[in-house]
């Protein structure tokens, strides 16, 4: 099943994509919905918990967090300039190597962010094709924006190793954690076009994808290219020290 239309409607409309669902929904409309939840709903979202969080605080809204919620608001509208002009086709990967882009994500995030975010790449990564290096780089922009959204504070960590004529990468963070399986659940039945469509959508790219995480233990998300029988070797996820302790 599309992990796309699963997402929308739970039905997968038989044909070429100008085909309906039962609701009506094309896979092109799914696909622009897709990328309006991957782009300039997370930064909307993202402008919004600083300023409730703020507000909620009691404290005023000075000139930084005004010009933070700024930045974030002016990415969300060039996000949606680029749907428009695409007409909802994923946003073209620069010609560079998976750890060159990885570099240049990691950096726009954490300035718009104020992510602390640790990134290892090795060199020995053979790049693979463009479609992989794309759907990859959304994963990890989802994975770190989740952690900016649910675990503020919270350090992150991304890591490129070459393995075997792929690669793996993991992206984790010591943040509050969650329960997977309650996720995918409520997935399953309600819907969801975040997280919870991550295994499918790499899948659909051939990468394999394994996150594991328990409430109070942080997150660890791995992925694997090309994908093996057996996902990701995914070890498990490292909480802060204070988070560990009485």
């Amino acid at each position: 099943m599309s992990p796309i239309h699963e997402a929308v409607d739970g039905v997968v409309p038989k044909g070429p994509s100008h085909a309906r669902s039962s609701s009506g929904t094309t896979l092109a409309d799914v696909q622009l919905i897709q990328q309006l939840h991957d782009g300039p709903t997370q930064w909307m979202a993202l402008a919004l918990l600083q300023l409730d969080r703020t507000l909620g605080a009691g404290c005023v809204a000075d000139a930084r967090l005004l010009n933070n919620v700024r930045t974030l608001l002016g990415e969300a509208l060039r996000s949606i300039r680029h749907v428009l002009d695409d007409g909802g086709g994923s946003e073209p990967v620069a010609a560079m190597s998976l750890g060159a882009a990885l570099a240049q994500l990691g950096r726009r995030l954490a300035a718009l962010t104020a992510l602390t975010l640790r990134l290892e790449c090795d060199e020995r990564v053979v790049d693979p094709p463009a479609p992989v290096t794309a759907m990859v780089l959304h994963a990890v922009q989802e994975l770190l924006l989740n952690t900016c959204k649910h675990a503020p504070g919270a350090q992150a960590e991304v890591v490129l190793a070459a393995e075997g004529d792929g690669f793996e990468l993991t992206v984790c963070d010591d943040g509050p954690g969650f329960d997977p399986t309650a996720l995918y659940r409520r997935r399953r039945i309600l819907g969801g076009l975040g997280l919870g469509t991550l295994p499918e959508r790499l899948a659909g790219v051939g990468v394999g994808f394994r996150v594991r995480s328990r409430p109070g233990a942080g997150v660890r998300a791995c992925m694997c290219w090309p994908a093996g029988p057996d996902g990701p070797r995914c070890g498990p996820p490292r909480a802060r020290a204070k988070m560990t302790g009485p």
